[in-house]
């Protein structure tokens, strides 16, 4: 064996499943699709920075997420759990900088104004824009229970979500998801959840309840959810 082929086989990485009991569903999580795309999704409205690193072309304009973590600026990504308020927050009508290191710069030095040089931070920030967490929680990948899908659309069995959130339902009889149309047989709860990339609802059945539903590409299908359960219907993207 080669010594190039040696070292491709001790660093080479395995996708593995970690099996974890959950007694609720998370505030934020990361779903992983049929296709191999992957969904954040939030079930609040609020509370959740999204951190997606974008540069344009011209360097002038950027955006994204850093972990501070010993006196290091990290980049990250993901969805993560922002309950308490940031510990700092900026923002301009005008930028802030337009060169990426700029702003480097700049977070390190608040961070040393603020005496935050021991702590783990989250920062999230753009050409206007900075905001300092102190404490959060990033959302996890989870595969849920399949129970169905049509195309891309997926329709996931789900852990009840936590009662002290509080959240609001509307009663739907139908839902319209790119081109997938979902009709309920009685009036059902449904959420519409915050998700990057695509479209992702929460479903929670009063009563026994049969969806129909159609598209230009498949077979008219109906599916049963039982009762008092959460499912989660999911759609990464449209398709061209």
């Amino acid at each position: 064996m080669s010594q190039n082929s040696s070292q491709e086989s001790q660093t080479k990485k395995y996708e593995v499943k970690i099996l974890k009991q959950i007694e609720y569903l998370p505030s934020v999580f990361m779903i992983k699709h049929l296709d191999g795309e992957v969904t954040k999704i939030s079930i609040l409205a609020k509370y959740f920075e999204n951190c997606t690193n974008y540069i344009s072309r011209s360097r002038l304009t950027f955006s994204g997420c850093f972990k501070y973590l010993e006196d290091e600026l990290l980049q990250t990504r993901g969805i993560y759990y922002t309950p308490a308020p940031p510990i700092f927050s900026v923002n301009k009508r005008s930028k802030i900088t337009r060169s990426l290191e700029d702003m480097k710069n700049i977070i390190l030095k608040e961070i040393e104004l603020l005496n935050l040089r021991f702590k783990e931070l989250l920062i999230s920030y753009d050409n206007y824009s900075i905001t300092i967490y102190d404490y959060y929680i990033k959302g996890q990948l989870y595969q849920f229970n399949l129970i169905y899908n049509q195309d891309y659309l997926e329709i996931y069995e789900v852990p009840p979500i936590n009662n002290d959130l509080n959240l609001s339902f509307n009663h739907s009889n139908s839902l319209t998801i790119y081109h997938h149309e979902i009709q309920f047989s009685s009036p059902t709860l449904t959420r519409d959840l915050y998700s990057d990339p695509g479209v992702a609802f929460l479903i929670h059945p009063e009563n026994e309840v049969t969806l129909t539903l159609k598209s230009p590409t498949s077979s008219t299908d109906t599916v049963m959810l039982k009762v008092n359960k959460y499912y989660l219907i999911t759609h990464p993207k449209p398709r061209t």
